[in-house]
């Protein structure tokens, strides 16, 4: 994969992924909740009106859905860590083949 982050262009612009994408999505959230709040109180009982409401839930609950699963998917991903694995064949001669002591961490970097 490549790394189209050219000389960190994207951090420093945006301020970081997370920073963006935190951006985006609380713009979102507030889009949704101010059409929900505005249609409570002026909007009429039309088709209309209730369509922008359900529409408005359905897309704050994808908001806050795809937030948590991108979150655990980007924690997760080997590329987005940098995180290289070093697989040897060297085993010493009489040692076990099998499990370790070692517990691997997956919330440490």
């Amino acid at each position: 994969m490549l790394n189209l982050d050219v000389n960190k262009s994207v951090s420093r612009n945006f301020g970081g992924s997370w920073t963006h994408r935190r951006r985006i999505i609380y713009c979102t959230l507030i889009f949704c909740a101010f059409c929900i709040i505005f249609l409570m109180f002026y909007g009429s009982d039309t088709k209309l009106h209730e369509a922008i409401v359900s529409s408005a839930f359905l897309l704050a609950g994808g908001v806050i859905g795809s937030y948590v699963f991108g979150a655990v998917w980007d924690d997760k991903n080997p590329v987005a860590t940098n995180k290289t694995s070093v697989v040897t064949n060297d085993i010493p001669a009489g040692a076990l083949v099998g499990g370790t002591a070692n517990v691997d961490d997956p919330d440490t970097y």
